[in-house]
């Protein structure tokens, strides 16, 4: 389905969040917002998020705004939604 939306970069979450797997995640974060287009990231593989995730999740969101780009969160299960908007960051969702 992401991979349908023409111009749009998709990216998912790993399982796993560790310091690796997020410098992974990070850098092909950038190179889709510095592709144009905007990014998706479908986060259903993970079942909850990390804080340093949503860190990686939140500059990319930044990033995707300053280029006017579009950005969005699929497959975010209900735990996971429900830390993002007790911290305050429900725009993530709704981005």
């Amino acid at each position: 389905m992401i991979d349908a939306v023409p111009d749009v970069s998709p990216l998912a979450l790993p399982s796993e969040t560790g310091p690796a797997e997020l410098e992974a995640m990070l850098r092909a974060a950038q190179l889709a917002a510095r592709a144009g287009g905007g990014v998706v990231v479908d986060c259903s593989a993970a079942p909850f998020l990390a804080t340093s995730a949503v860190q990686v999740l939140l500059a990319l969101q930044r990033a995707c705004r300053a280029r006017e780009q579009a950005f969005a969160l699929v497959g975010v299960s209900e735990p996971a939604a429900a830390y993002l908007r007790l911290a305050g960051l429900a725009g993530l969702l709704d981005a």
